[in-house]
């Protein structure tokens, strides 16, 4: 029953800590897919522009040239100051293009850092997986326990909060029946048909097979959930702990390697 209770936990744990790593790794994907969606947006826009200069650019020329056919007897008949307006016009047009060009060659270049950007998103995203799989290899280490008992004593040493704990079996229902009529303690009634009937009055049974006191470490940010309180702390003032344990309730000791870091009231 001990082992399946601590497969039990292990398994809860590692799915708190898969969900944690799950949603990093969520945020990541979607940081780098606004990136690369951001990049096709602005690199769109620059060829719908660049395309759009062009059809301008070729038609203002096919106009010119145009006229020209249309009305030779004009043409012949434009004088020199003419000529040189027209001369002007497409020497700027010819400016522009080239001005254009060169935008199109400065966003490329200023595109470039961004393209280093995602391969540096990727290593992360890399990075990460490989953090997740190393800590599912640690993970695979980890001692998780989860004891019922009670708490003789709270104290502060050296910055560190110990707990003594006097672990008990804690059972209930018919497992409760079970375990307090093999130590005689279950109480019995016997019916018409002369059967005798085991029962617990509280429905549960604690059973203490060792006094033996078993040191553990607080850690600082463990969660403790007290009936009284009606909250869930995790900065529980050390006083307080302390007169909670004066009337000796039932508490449940989640404990990963050695240190305690969930305590909650056991219901009666």
């Amino acid at each position: 029953m001990d082992k399946e209770k601590e497969e039990l936990l292990s398994i809860r744990y590692r799915i708190e800590k898969s969900d944690i790593k799950q949603q990093s790794l969520e945020d990541s994907i979607e940081a780098i897919s606004d990136e690369l969606e951001k990049s096709k947006k602005n690199r769109n826009l620059l060829i719908i522009v660049f395309i759009t200069a062009l059809f301008l650019i070729a038609g203002g020329m096919y106009y010119l040239l145009r006229k020209n056919v249309l009305y030779p007897g004009e043409a012949s008949a434009v004088n020199t100051s003419r000529v040189d307006q027209i001369q002007k016009i497409n020497d700027s047009l010819k400016v522009e293009l080239l001005k254009l060009k060169t935008d199109i060659t400065k966003y490329k270049t200023a595109l470039m850092p961004d393209q280093d950007s995602v391969t540096l998103a990727n290593e992360k995203l890399r990075d990460t997986l490989l953090n997740i799989q190393r800590g599912e290899d640690e993970e695979s280490n980890v001692s998780l326990e989860r004891r019922h008992c009670y708490v003789k004593r709270v104290y502060r040493k050296n910055d560190v909060v110990f707990i003594e704990a006097d672990y008990v079996e804690y059972y209930e229902g018919r497992k409760a029946v079970e375990k307090a009529k093999e130590n005689g303690k279950a109480e019995y009634d016997i019916n018409n048909k002369g059967d005798t009937l085991y029962f617990l009055y509280d429905n549960h049974y604690v059973r203490n097979r060792s006094s033996k006191i078993k040191i553990l470490e607080l850690d600082d940010n463990a969660r403790i959930k007290i009936s009284s309180i009606n909250k869930i702390s995790y900065n529980f003032p050390l006083k307080a702990l302390q007169k909670v344990i004066k009337d000796k309730p039932i508490l449940i000791l989640e404990i990963k390697n050695g240190i305690v870091y969930r305590i909650t009231e056991q219901k009666l």
